[in-house]
């Protein structure tokens, strides 16, 4: 009896151990499987997955609406090189030869690729990267045919297609193989045009596979904003075709052409030399990639340069245009420094001076204005510090420390030489001189849309200062007109438009000190129609070969050809006959120098000048001749038209007669003012129908003439 107590306890005690066993089990499995998050996790990320969505990138359009750089859809493939390997040699070679012929690529780089070591997986730049949707699928169809198809990955994503190819190149830039903007526009509105990623968070198998029905979207994706250009597509168009002649006919080192609207900064064209095909930007040195020779580097300006220094001596009153001084040659602290020409054109004027292109009569007048002065001009144009353009890689000026210049320095300052700007630079400035006197902020991108057609940014032109009065710009501008018309091979002339312009020939320096012979930087720069400008442009040529080393020579007939073309696209009609005809370019011109016709009667004057081979263009109130243009002296083209004033010219109380300009043109009113040191303020276009002041009347010398000028019809 008792060993049967003893039997039913031992049973009871196992019985209570089992339960109690099990208990402990049951009570660990769903703390596990409730309570230990740790674990869950572990679970979780076993059967989860999460891919990323790429958004598509925002479109470039130019100003006219079309299409410069889109993204399309297609491939990036990745092959998994160690199970390839294990073709043999006589299957890899054949699947390198098919390949290639599929993507284009030599089948040596192919072949080569696939047989390396360490290598796991393999995407190939770029002949595996970016690939079609019919590219893709015959890869995989031809790894289906040997049997290889768990070789190969093919990951969805977009590819950048440049349609125009090298078609402004340099401003809209380029992506690198990341698809990152890495040059121009995309790179610098590279956060607008990319986009935010998406994910998506999905349950998969035990193979990797997503499960079907259970995808779940956990952040949305949002493709990148499109932007817009200023840049107009024909006006582009006629400055590459101008580069590409300057190429085939000078093959320079490297050259440029900008055109901007000088009222807003907006940049319509922007061409360098060298170029690249953004398509295929792999295939150029990363010197014409990462290089924008209209904004990058800073160079001696030369003669363009005078610009600036004109301006400051005119609007502090340190000089007068018609005040004269020896030109040919000046000694600056006992270097003698020469004109261009070497001797010279004698006793002429500062307006002559700037038409000449004289740098001793620049000597003179940044002496009058001093160091401080010039500076202070400089900083007015903006040529101390960047533009502020929205380009990436934008250089800056180089200039001497204003506390430390010897005179040496200071005077071939005055005419360009011993400092460097940048050409973006000095189309601001001299885009000031045409729009009466605004520094602006130039630009390229007019405004930014959302995918959804919001208008998340809209450019507006910025003003950054005003440099100098309007009438001190007029100024400027007149110069400059007579610059271009009386420029005896009229290189920049256009038959009934005024053309405001300036040439610059700058030597380059040399590493070791000094400048390297015969190497020079040729350039143009100007805007027209001159009192009513709509186009600017800046011409620059680098180190031409096979020609006369000029400004005018190289530079001035691509501008001419640029803006012809443009003027005429953007239906804007010519003011008139010219006031000149052109005279011919060829090496047969004959020249004659302009004979002094002050104080003979005005039959008598037009007799003289007839007798010199020139035309006679007389305008005034009585017979005695008190004025002219071009001065005597001069040395023009034969035929050129000389006006003649009479009874106009200042006398001891500084009173000068107006004369009659009824009919002129408005180059030749501009001269007649010049001469007679009149303000001419013209309004219009055309010939002169209209002016403030009635002819004969005396006023005071420098006083403000308004012409009216009107087609004739």
């Amino acid at each position: 009896m008792k060993s049967k107590r003893l039997r039913f306890s031992r049973l009871g005690i196992v019985r209570i151990g089992l339960v109690g066993f099990l208990s402990i089990v049951l009570v660990r499995i769903g703390y596990v499987q409730a309570s230990d998050h740790f674990l869950a996790k572990i679970e979780r990320d076993q059967w989860s997955a999460e891919e990323t969505i790429t958004p598509m990138r925002g479109t470039i359009y130019d100003a006219s609406g079309d299409r410069l750089a889109f993204s399309m859809p297609a491939y990036d493939l990745d092959l998994y090189v160690p199970g390839l390997q294990q073709l043999g040699t006589a299957k890899l070679q054949q699947l390198a030869t098919s390949l290639a012929q599929i993507v284009g690529a030599p089948e040596s780089v192919v072949l080569q690729a696939l047989m390396q070591k360490n290598v796991v997986w393999l995407r190939l730049y770029p002949y595996f990267v970016h690939v079609s949707l019919a590219t893709k699928e015959r890869v995989l169809q031809l790894f289906n045919q040997m049997n290889i198809s768990n070789d190969i990955n093919p990951y969805k994503t977009y590819e950048r297609v440049y349609p125009d190819g090298s078609f402004a190149a340099q401003v809209v830039g380029f992506i690198d193989q990341t698809g990152s903007g890495a040059g121009g526009i995309e790179r610098e509105y590279n956060s607008y045009l990319s986009g935010t990623p998406g994910t998506v968070q999905f349950m998969q198998d035990d193979l990797g596979q997503p499960l079907p029905f259970d995808q779940v979207l956990t952040k949305p994706v949002q493709n990148g904003d499109s932007v817009y250009l200023t840049i107009d597509p024909a006006i582009q168009h006629y400055a590459q075709e101008a580069l590409a002649t300057i190429e085939k006919r000078f093959t320079p080192a490297h050259a440029a052409i900008i055109v901007a609207d000088p009222n807003t900064g907006a940049i319509l064209a922007m061409a360098t030399l060298p170029t690249f095909d953004p398509n295929r930007y792999f295939a150029y040195p990363a010197s014409t990639l990462d290089t924008n020779w209209a904004i990058s580097d800073p160079f001696e300006p030369g003669s363009t340069f005078k610009i600036v220094t004109l301006t400051g001596a005119l609007a502090t009153g340190a000089i007068q245009l018609d005040q004269t001084y020896m030109s040919g040659v000046d000694v600056v602290n006992g270097v003698p420094i020469r004109d261009w020409n070497l001797w010279g054109w004698g006793r002429i004027t500062y307006r002559m001076a700037m038409i000449y292109s004289s740098n001793t009569g620049f000597i003179h007048i940044g002496q009058a204005e001093g160091v401080q002065t010039l500076y202070h001009y400089i900083h007015l144009f903006g040529m101390d510090r960047p533009t502020g353009i929205d380009l990436p890689g934008e250089g800056n000026s180089i200039l001497f420390d204003p506390n430390h210049l010897n005179p040496v320095d200071f005077a071939t300052m005055t005419f360009g030489q011993g400092l460097a700007v940048t050409p973006i630079q000095q189309v601001a400035e001299v885009g000031a001189v045409a729009n009466g006197g605004y520094l602006m902020t130039p630009y390229v991108v007019q405004k930014i849309i959302a995918p959804d057609g919001r208008v998340i940014f809209a450019r507006k032109p910025h003003i950054v200062r005003q440099v100098a009065p309007a009438a001190i710009m007029n100024e400027i501008t007149n110069v400059m007109i007579q610059d271009v018309n009386q420029d005896p091979e009229l290189m920049a002339y256009i038959p009934g438009y005024n053309v405001a312009g300036k040439t610059g020939t700058a030597q380059i320096p040399s590493p070791n000190g000094g400048y390297i012979p015969h190497k020079y930087n040729l350039s143009f720069i100007g805007f027209v129609p001159a009192h009513h400008p709509v186009l600017e442009i800046y011409v620059t040529v680098n180190e031409p070969l096979h020609a006369i080393q000029f400004g005018n020579d190289v530079a001035s007939p691509a501008a001419k050809f640029v803006l012809e073309k443009a003027l005429h696209y953007l239906n804007i009609p010519p003011h008139g006959e010219p006031t000149a005809k052109p005279q011919s370019q060829s090496p047969t011109t004959q020249y004659v120098t302009v004979p002094s016709v002050l104080g003979d009667e005005s039959a008598v004057a037009q007799h003289v000048l007839q007798q010199a081979n020139l035309k006679a263009s007389a305008r005034g109130v009585v017979s005695v001749i008190t004025a002219q243009w071009p001065a005597a002296g001069t040395i023009v083209p034969a035929q050129s038209r000389v006006l003649i004033l009479a009874g106009s010219a200042p006398n001891e109380t500084g009173m000068v007669v107006v004369p009659d300009l009824q009919g002129l043109s408005m180059a030749d009113a501009v001269n007649a003012c010049s001469i007679v040191g009149l303000q001419l303020q013209p309004k219009g276009n055309g010939f002169a129908v209209w002016q403030s002041v009635v002819p004969g009347r005396k006023v005071q010398l420098g006083s403000p003439l308004v012409v009216q000028f009107a087609p004739i019809q």
